[in-house]
């Protein structure tokens, strides 16, 4: 179903459509004045965790663009759909935005690689310029096979080698890894287990279901392999599953981790004693008041941390909404280099040739070979303590 979003602002909603360009409907296309922005965010079903706070994140975005002056004076005309996290209901949505409703550039991917992946197609066949907030590397690898999809997200690649980073600092030299078998889980597993091997790190893996409700078996089955190390893979409610399980069967000295779509307070809180101690890889975003202040993210994660809380009554972003935000950012700075053209091609080179775009997730720097352009110097360990997140020592 097509979503409105009235509750951003704090004009009447007429107004609100007018100058913010938010829940448009039956657009035939951007015109003189406004140029047709499509997103598609899961606020329902099981992604609602993470597509909330995307959703919020984009609307800022929007709000503030528009606020300014738009692009070169065009308004954004903002079309938003809710998937639910369906595929299929995803791949109809994105056939009408472009059919329909005259889309000219999509930002967003309903919050699921799977659904970001189904999308791809569809908009790189219609030439339509796609920046994706989705983490699977097959969605813009190889870039020369997605020349128009981008994304605000870390490759899995990238993760990994941070992970390996850290745990050849901690002499840790055997994991049990967890991912869920959705195309997010399994795009890790197979860098974890090409990577790993040559760090001199033993990997024992076993993969599960993303509705699970009990991991109890896969977790006393890898810990016959005597791991250092318990690592997770998933953004769905199934790892404050992991969380609890581990903890129930090997208790609290256990290193335990979650990759980084699993960086929610909100799923740390469910997880309640069984979360504190849990190291994360991460965007910077959680410990923006911990970086020090020379890091060139921390104003711009100061400002939309700021920014956010004005907007939504004091709510602190996650990393979800900061990767919104981002994608949406990196499609307005394009737009204004192409001169308000949405063409695909032009909108893919003017990306490629941003240079260094500092946002809230990192210092993204794309090229015709990195579609994604973030790096492991971007990434952060994070320790959730108990009530928020900190830098890991």
């Amino acid at each position: 179903m097509r979503k409105k979003i009235p509750t951003l602002l704090t004009c009447s909603a007429l107004l609100a459509l007018s100058a913010c360009g938010l829940g448009s409907s039956g657009s035939d296309g951007g015109s003189d004045d406004t140029i047709t922005i499509g997103t598609l965010f899961s606020v329902s079903g099981s992604g609602a965790n993470l597509g909330d706070k995307m959703r919020k994140g984009a609307a800022l975005a929007v709000k503030q663009v528009n606020a300014d002056g738009g692009i070169d004076g065009r308004t954004i005309d903002w079309v938003f759909y809710d998937p639910a996290g369906d595929t299929s209901t995803a791949v109809q949505q994105t056939n009408r935005m472009l059919d329909s409703d005259g889309v000219e550039l999509v930002v967003g991917g309903g919050g699921s690689s799977g659904i970001a992946l189904a999308m791809d197609p569809i908009t790189s066949s219609r030439g339509v310029a796609f920046i994706a907030t989705e983490g699977a590397r097959q969605i813009v690898e190889p870039a020369e096979d997605h020349p128009l999809t981008f994304k605000t997200t870390f490759n899995d690649t990238v993760m990994v080698e941070k992970l390996i980073e850290f745990w050849q600092a901690n002499d840790i030299t055997r994991v049990a890894f967890m991912p869920d078998t959705s195309s997010f889980g399994q795009s890790a597993q197979e860098e974890l287990e090409r990577l790993a091997p040559e760090a001199g790190i033993e990997v024992s893996t076993a993969a599960f279901d993303p509705a699970a409700n009990d991991l109890t078996p896969q977790v006393k089955r890898l810990a016959g392999n005597d791991p250092q190390a318990y690592l997770a893979w998933t953004i769905t409610p199934a790892g404050v599953t992991f969380l609890k399980n581990v903890r129930s069967v090997l208790g609290d000295d256990v290193m335990v981790m979650h990759g980084f779509g699993f960086v929610d307070e909100r799923y740390m809180t469910q997880a309640g004693a069984a979360s504190k101690g849990t190291l994360l890889v991460s965007p910077k975003l959680p410990v923006w008041d911990e970086i020090d202040k020379s890091d060139e993210q921390q104003p711009v994660m100061e400002d939309f941390a700021a920014a956010y809380a004005d907007e939504y009554d004091g709510e602190q972003p996650n990393v979800y909404a900061g990767q919104a935000y981002d994608a949406m950012m990196v499609a307005v700075e394009a737009l204004r280099a192409t001169g308000g053209d949405p063409d695909g091609e032009k909108v893919a080179d003017a990306i490629e040739a941003l240079g260094t775009h500092v946002g809230v997730t990192g210092a993204f720097k794309f090229t015709a070979d990195d579609h994604s352009g973030l790096s492991v110097d971007d990434v952060a360990v994070i320790r959730w303590d108990g009530s928020r997140f900190m830098p890991a020592k």
